[in-house]
């Protein structure tokens, strides 16, 4: 007896736009969060790219994440201009730049050390402290 719907049988298949799935990998969704948006499983996504695209799902997200992360970019630049603070972190990340802070003496020269030599005194002294024993 034919089936009145004319199907095989079996689930109906999920429908998946695979123009929504391209704006999901720009904004570098994962394959079980896509599977999730679309209620269905990793295996389907998986199966229905293959299907479409003739490609897995990894290959289809390297190739469309791309222009996700040249948005990104743009916007990082486009904030740089009005806010300091990521300029500064453009700056450190991309040009290997860093803030060092350098410490001088009195007058701006050099600082000033001493070498202090303990005798055999000094160290039993400190022996004894760290023990916990009275001088």
């Amino acid at each position: 007896m034919a089936r009145p719907n004319k199907i095989n049988g079996g689930r109906p298949k999920i429908p998946i736009d695979f123009r929504e799935v391209e704006k999901l990998c720009r904004l570098q969704c994962t394959e079980q969060e896509i599977a999730g948006w679309f209620h269905c499983s990793v295996d389907t996504i998986e199966r229905r790219c293959r299907e479409e695209t003739g490609v897995t799902f990894a290959e289809y997200f390297t190739k469309h994440r791309v222009t996700g992360k040249i948005a990104l970019r743009r916007n990082l630049f486009r904030l740089s201009e009005k806010h300091p603070s990521m300029a500064i972190f453009l700056a450190k990340n991309w040009l290997g730049m860093s803030e060092r802070q350098e410490l001088t003496g009195a007058g701006g020269g050099p600082i000033q050390t001493k070498i202090i030599v303990a005798t055999p005194e000094d160290k039993a002294n400190m022996e004894r402290t760290i023990s916990g024993e009275r001088t």
